[in-house]
């Protein structure tokens, strides 16, 4: 028998092509990281490239990725070559949205939407709503 998407999974993405409010992260990084000069070293934050977050829109491709599947993908692989495909519709997404909602979709595709954002301090949580279905409803 196939694995199904959790329940909680589809309530989510439900609720996102409804224009409601979805609890979720806040996808992407604030600043790129710059390799250190010195080959032991960590890489250190580059605080002269602010990153410009869109929550709305890394959203967006997220549930476009849980929308695409209609049971969990076993190969990681394979999950990612849909996504490439699929990110080709979001010219606009840099790099580290398009990373934190592939990394988000996935693991909601395989544990279920709840436990993909839990563990997290109550102050990391964020509220998303489609922009798309409120731009329709105006």
């Amino acid at each position: 028998m196939a694995t199904k998407i959790k329940s909680d999974t589809l309530q989510a993405l439900a609720d996102w092509n409804a224009g409601k409010p979805v609890k979720s992260l806040e996808l992407g990084h604030a600043h790129r990281m710059k390799a250190s000069s010195e080959p032991t070293a960590a890489p250190q934050i580059d605080m002269s490239k602010h990153i410009h977050r869109d929550q709305e829109r890394a959203h967006a491709f997220c549930f476009a990725l849980i929308e695409h599947f209609d049971a969990p993908p076993d190969d990681y692989a394979e999950f990612l070559a849909v996504s490439r495909e699929i990110a080709g519709q979001w010219n606009d997404l840099i790099d580290e949205e398009r990373v934190g909602a592939e990394s988000l979709a996935w693991k909601a595709l395989r544990v279920g939407w709840g436990k993909a954002i839990a563990g997290h301090e109550p102050h990391d949580y964020i509220e998303v709503t489609n922009p798309a279905v409120q731009a329709s409803a105006t």
